[in-house]
């Protein structure tokens, strides 16, 4: 259910803890998906560990927080300006879902590679939950320019320094104001 919001424009970042109601869960074990291993995996840069085990960044031009459970996937997403706060809607999660291939089952991926790579099947007891991104390909597109000669402290600050300079504002949580990714639109009206 959503409601009118009565916060400022500045609000905090949520824990589970703080605010159990504004938070939905998926179904997603662990061995599925370790939010710690794929979110500081280099991949994406949009996303910081606020308080632990809880991440928050900008997907489909939300801010979300994440956080996890050894069976579960939590999610609170940071509205700004459209002045509800609620739960996310079960149209909101499918963005995550569809963000970590949710739909493809790492267990029978693994199982599979193992099967045929030895080194493999002795590497992934490591790492399980390892997943790739389905990211937005345009924000992958100058987040892979960037990262020529680059280390991952370093993209994550050109890619954020660029959605400050041309992104839309999406919200300010405590003393961090989150954007989205400028458009390919936004980015030619700059030559």
């Amino acid at each position: 259910m959503l409601v009118r919001s009565l916060l400022p424009s500045s609000m905090g970042h949520r824990t589970l803890s703080s605010a159990p109601a504004l938070w939905a869960s998926i179904p997603c074990p662990r061995s599925e998906l370790r939010l710690d291993l794929v979110l500081a995996s280099g991949q994406s840069f949009r996303w910081r560990e606020q308080s632990p085990a809880h991440w928050s960044g900008v997907l489909a031009d939300q801010v979300w927080t994440l956080t996890q459970t050894e069976e579960q996937l939590y999610c609170t997403v940071y509205r700004g300006n459209k002045g509800q706060v609620g739960k996310p809607t079960q149209e909101e999660l499918q963005a995550i879902r569809s963000y970590f291939q949710l739909d493809v089952s790492l267990a029978q991926l693994y199982y599979h590679w193992g099967s045929v790579d030895p080194h493999f099947q002795e590497v992934a007891q490591k790492f399980q939950g390892v997943r790739l991104l389905r990211q937005d390909p345009i924000e992958c597109l100058f987040s892979f320019i960037c990262s020529s000669n680059n280390n991952i402290t370093r993209i994550t600050g050109m890619v954020e320094r660029l959605c400050q300079a041309f992104g839309p504002r999406l919200v300010q949580l405590d003393d961090i104001t989150y954007h989205g990714f400028p458009s390919l639109q936004a980015l030619a009206e700059l030559s």
